[in-house]
């Protein structure tokens, strides 16, 4: 058996089937497997073969799920992707039905192949509009506002649309501290991403602590508006988990208490 394995980046899982596709189709081989090479481990049985990343192939790769399958297709195959965990075996099983049956693909959920990755990506979704809402912004220097969340999910990036659009003329960073990667937007500019050190995830973290009088009256507005007599305590822990109330204003003391 070859095990492919890949950089954990887009293009390079699009490298990666690329590469796969092209020995499959010449040795005719099908027990081939794709991974991370973050997470490969050497086995007696296994060849491993490291991809490199190429650009080329990779656009080659996302251009024909594009045009010869669908948008929704590549849509489907990007969300799973940034599931939480290792993908690119399931996305490859998935693009060899779809290069086979077209657009219709997503319609094939009784396919496990399908099943698995709209599963991936109706996960993925959720989230993304889930942080939109929760995502809780801090003042901590003169137009500069912070805020930190831990998704399950890789989700960093396409929150950057969201929140761009809504505040386009202020400097705005979001961190992913379960990734200790952050979302830069300087004012009037373009988003970017980068890594941080632990460090600075920790000056960051500290951050958050400052004091603000704008986040007690939202903590206050938060309690008075609450109703004790209809208070549903599983149900809102379904609607935010306790696992996304660690950086949210109106949950912090409640946090610093447990």
């Amino acid at each position: 058996m070859k095990i492919f394995t890949y950089d954990d980046n887009f293009y390079a899982l699009a490298s990666c089937i690329y590469t796969t596709w092209e020995y499959s189709l010449c040795h005719k081989d099908e027990n081939i497997i794709l991974q991370k090479h973050l997470f490969t481990q050497q086995s007696l049985f296994s060849e491993i073969v490291y991809v490199s990343t190429d650009i080329t192939k990779a656009k080659k790769v996302i251009e024909s799920v594009k045009h010869k399958i669908s948008i929704q297709a590549y849509e489907t195959v990007y969300m799973a992707f940034l599931y939480y965990k290792d993908t690119g075996n399931d996305i490859y099983n998935y693009l060899r039905l779809a290069f086979k049956y077209g657009k219709k693909i997503n319609y094939m959920s009784g396919e496990e192949a399908v099943m698995k990755l709209l599963k991936f990506q109706t996960a993925v979704s959720r989230e993304i509009h889930s942080y939109k809402e929760v995502t809780r912004f801090k003042e901590v220097d003169k137009d500069m506002f912070l805020a930190t969340i831990e998704p399950k999910h890789n989700i960093l990036a396409e929150l950057s649309y969201h929140f761009k659009d809504r505040m386009p003329s202020l400097n705005w960073i979001i961190i992913d501290a379960s990734r200790s990667i952050a979302l830069i937007h300087p004012k009037d500019s373009e988003c970017y991403m980068q890594t941080i050190e632990k460090n600075e995830l920790e000056v960051a973290t500290k951050l958050n602590d400052i004091k603000n009088p704008y986040s007690k009256l939202w903590k206050v507005f938060f309690e008075n508006i609450s109703i004790e007599e209809r208070e549903n305590v599983n149900l809102q822990r379904k609607n935010c988990p306790l696992r996304k109330r660690k950086y949210m204003t109106e949950f912090i003391d409640e946090n610093k208490n447990a």
